[in-house]
């Protein structure tokens, strides 16, 4: 399955996965409008991940149990 990022009504199939960038969808403070976040992958789960979202991701697995 493709992850999508940005989906919205102006843009009702969003963005495609870059899969050299870690797949967290961030919320920027100034828009509605999610997006992949920028930094590259290599941490956590599969490599999926960039360092700063390895870990949070570790810590929601570790609430969540």
């Amino acid at each position: 399955m493709e992850r999508r990022y940005g989906e919205w009504a102006g843009n009702p199939k969003g963005t495609a996965e870059d899969i050299t960038r870690c797949i967290w969808e961030v919320w920027p403070n100034d828009t509605y409008i999610p997006h992949q976040c920028r930094r590259k992958r290599g941490y956590g789960k599969d490599g999926l991940y960039c360092k700063q979202h390895a870990k949070k991701h570790q810590e929601e697995d570790n609430r969540h149990g």
